[in-house]
């Protein structure tokens, strides 16, 4: 595949506590491009009228973790279907990348655009005690505290995800898939980097002010 520098759309989808948010990130400075992570989900909020705290909340998640079982009021909460939680996120990946070239990370983004043209899929993975460790950093926890939430995360994860895209977290999925196991962030970036370049030609660093979305 043939890559377009300019119209590119990278979608980087990673397992929890792999530190791939934290590369696409630095990867956006590199190519001056937007990144758009929980971004997204305002985004969603705004195309569909969910309240974005009930997307937050449902992040990665089931369904049912979006929701108290009562109101503030006591009033019974009416429960969306899943469908439209996905739905939201997939409409606002593909409005954001009608926008221009940009990084799109995790929240349905690699489903989303999909047979696209000028679009990269990567995956970032990482060992578990590696990912309880950074889990554990940013969490401000012990590592143990940390592997007991990793684990509930991995699976609804992969509940979450699998639901709807079956092919998530399979390498044959992606265009490129990273192990971010002892490997620090500025060094993924660079293995992304010299990826992309092999796809479009050299890319250099673009230099400017990236416009706000």
């Amino acid at each position: 595949m043939k890559l377009n520098k300019n119209t590119m759309h990278i979608t980087i989808e990673t397992e929890a506590g792999s530190n791939g948010e934290a590369v696409a990130r630095s990867l956006s400075e590199m190519l001056n491009i937007p990144c758009y992570g929980e971004e997204i989900l305002d985004k969603a909020a705004e195309l569909s009228g969910i309240p974005a705290s009930q997307l937050h909340r449902y992040d990665g998640r089931s369904v049912r973790a979006a929701y108290d079982l009562l109101a503030d009021d006591k009033t019974p909460l009416k429960m969306r279907p899943a469908s439209d939680f996905v739905a939201a996120q997939i409409a606002a990946c593909q409005a954001l990348a009608a926008q221009g070239a940009c990084i799109l990370v995790d929240r349905h983004s690699g489903q989303a655009l999909e047979g696209s043209a000028d679009h990269v899929r990567i995956f970032i993975h990482a060992g578990f005690d590696d990912r309880a460790a950074n889990l554990a950093a940013k969490e401000g926890k012990t590592v143990e505290e940390a592997k007991h939430m990793l684990k509930k995360l991995d699976r609804s994860y992969r509940s979450y995800y699998r639901g709807s895209d079956r092919g998530w977290g399979e390498a044959d999925r992606y265009d490129l898939s990273l192990n971010a196991s002892d490997a620090d962030v500025n060094a993924l970036t660079a293995n992304v980097m010299e990826f992309l370049s092999a796809m479009c030609g050299e890319i250099k660093q673009n230099v400017g002010q990236r416009k706000a979305v």
